[in-house]
């Protein structure tokens, strides 16, 4: 009870000290150190610690002090007991690669069943993307200062995750790539998309074998007006004349197209 209260007292003159300093944005939406003692509702409030170490863990006397509750389990412990929804794993990376298959495994495996994050990693030891994949929320690295510790846990107690602002960024971005890419990857497999309304009907009716002024007479425009709208078509389709253009009509489906106008007897 002496230490916690010593920790408190020294945190709070560290705070009092620094109040006016905004933390360094480490995640979207992260608060500035400040806020890390103010009484808040947190979505976790117990931290299970993974270690393979018998000394007192840094990560209990800091969790403890901010008033997260600690209890050290071992695999097998985690999982026979019943998942509580307010806890989440602290895994200890210390002398740990998480390039290491059995390493991997069981964080994977951990991950299934409760929220988890990773302490006491040594840079360059777990690769951010890797362990996102694996479903972890979170790394903290062994040489990290005490105000980022306890930023941490509070962004993690809260539910967010907590990786470096420039390793989201970069994440969201291959995100955005990826969709780019399916998107057109969509596109080459239904060609037909890139073109407008007016384009698929004057298509649909070129395959029919309409001439100009036939097309300009059933979409009531000029025959000037189709030509322009062929130009586009040619280009989009790289269809050089009109027997090109019926068999992309016939390799894109533009068969089973529906018209948005109505035929004319």
């Amino acid at each position: 009870m002496i230490l916690k209260a010593l920790l408190r007292a020294f945190f709070s003159a560290y705070l009092i000290l620094y109040d006016s300093l905004n933390d360094e944005i480490l995640t979207n939406g992260l608060r500035s150190i400040k806020w890390v003692m103010r009484d808040v509702m947190s979505k976790y409030n117990k931290f299970l610690i993974v270690s393979n170490s018998a000394k007192p863990s840094n990560v209990a006397l800091l969790a403890n002090s901010i008033d997260i509750s600690t209890d050290t389990k071992n695999r097998a412990e985690l999982f026979h007991m019943d998942v509580d929804d307010t806890a989440m794993v602290a895994y200890s990376m210390a002398g740990k690669q998480l390039s290491h298959n059995h390493v991997a495994n069981e964080v994977h495996l951990i991950a299934q069943r409760f929220p988890i994050f990773i302490f006491d990693a040594a840079r360059g030891s777990c690769d951010p993307q890797q362990a996102l994949d694996l479903g972890v929320r979170g790394i903290i690295y062994c040489d990290e200062q005490l105000d980022k510790l306890l930023t941490a846990f509070k962004v993690l107690s809260e539910g967010q995750l907590y990786y470096p602002r420039w390793l989201l960024s970069e994440l969201v971005n291959e995100m955005l790539t990826r969709r780019i890419e399916q998107t057109n990857s969509s596109d080459s497999a239904f060609p037909h998309t890139a073109l407008t309304k007016q384009e698929l009907n004057i298509v649909k009716l070129v395959a029919q074998g309409a001439r100009n002024k036939e097309v300009a007479y059933q979409l009531n425009i000029s025959a000037h007006t189709v030509k322009t709208h062929l130009s586009s078509i040619f280009r989009k389709t790289q269809a050089r004349n009109r027997v090109e253009l019926l068999r992309w009509s016939q390799q894109s489906n533009i068969v089973n197209y529906h018209p948005d106008f109505t035929v004319k007897g």
